[in-house]
């Protein structure tokens, strides 16, 4: 689990706690605001986002970004960037009072609590042409990332069909894991169902670190899916070569994607 902490306080010196804690691997994402649960919430494979709550009057934000091996953590309170080490900000404006700008309230600082900074650029009525290029390109990011999440659900289904006593199957599924099972009948065949669990859980993975933008995920995803469907080839199974063929070029139509976007850290909220 990963947990930030941010400590700050008002110009009337009230001080204020916001807790953020994140279950990576589950997604569920926990607020507090001095002690107080503030949200809850999150899904399985969720790997970046927004979330906007109050504190004591200002509007407040925490977006979560990723680079594929970790995440940031920004702490957005009426407008303005939080650090981890502290600030001071400025009180809610009054009901019925036009807000001052930011820069107006100014106050000295303590060496321990830095003057903050505007988050938040003047709006542009239009995005521009670069950021909907790059909208259009980490979206080719997500889709190639969720091809190994529908691998490893019709996997699963595949097993589970195969379980029951089915002849039924999904030419997407893996065909790796059923070589491993063989492996292991003459080892130990009352445990050749962990090379589908180990398999479909394998997938999930790759998933959540593409998704995220992960180059390496795609990168072994890809040929470790190639390399399944040359099991296909041998067998002449041309529905099952054709929809795999299909897989590898969003996956590689992602990877594409990742070059061209230079291989900045991806904040999938910002993008969107």
């Amino acid at each position: 689990m990963a947990a930030r902490r941010w400590d700050f306080r008002d110009e009337d010196l009230r001080k204020y706690s916001v807790e953020l804690e994140h279950q990576v691997l589950s997604g569920q994402r926990r607020i507090l605001v001095n002690g107080r649960e503030v949200f809850r919430g999150g899904k399985f494979g969720d790997t970046h986002g927004e979330h906007v709550f109050d504190v004591d009057g200002h509007n407040a934000s925490i977006s979560i970004g990723t680079n594929g091996f970790g995440y940031t953590y920004n702490l957005t309170v009426g407008g303005l960037l939080i650090p981890t080490e502290g600030a001071t900000i400025p009180r809610p404006p009054r009901p019925g009072t036009t807000p001052a700008s930011p820069q107006s309230f100014a106050t000295p600082m303590t060496s321990a609590m830095p003057t903050v900074v505007s988050a938040s650029p003047s709006p542009a009525p239009e995005p521009d042409a670069a950021t909907v290029a790059r909208v259009a390109l980490v979206r080719r990011v997500e889709n190639g990332g969720r091809w190994f999440y529908w691998i490893a659900g019709l996997s699963l289904i595949n097993f589970a069909l195969y379980a029951i006593g089915s002849d039924l199957g999904f030419a997407l599924g893996t065909a790796i894991d059923w070589f491993l099972d063989g492996a292991l009948q003459a080892f130990a065949p009352s445990f050749t169902w962990l090379a589908h669990v180990g398999t479909i859980a394998l997938f999930v993975f790759l998933g959540m670190r593409a998704t995220a933008g992960a180059t390496w995920a795609f990168v072994v995803g890809g040929v470790l899916y190639a390399v399944d469907g040359l099991v296909f080839v041998l067998a002449a199974e041309w529905i099952a070569i054709a929809i795999h063929a299909f897989a590898l070029f969003g996956i590689v139509s992602a990877v594409l994607a990742l070059r061209k976007l230079g291989g900045d850290s991806l904040s999938f909220a910002s993008a969107a």
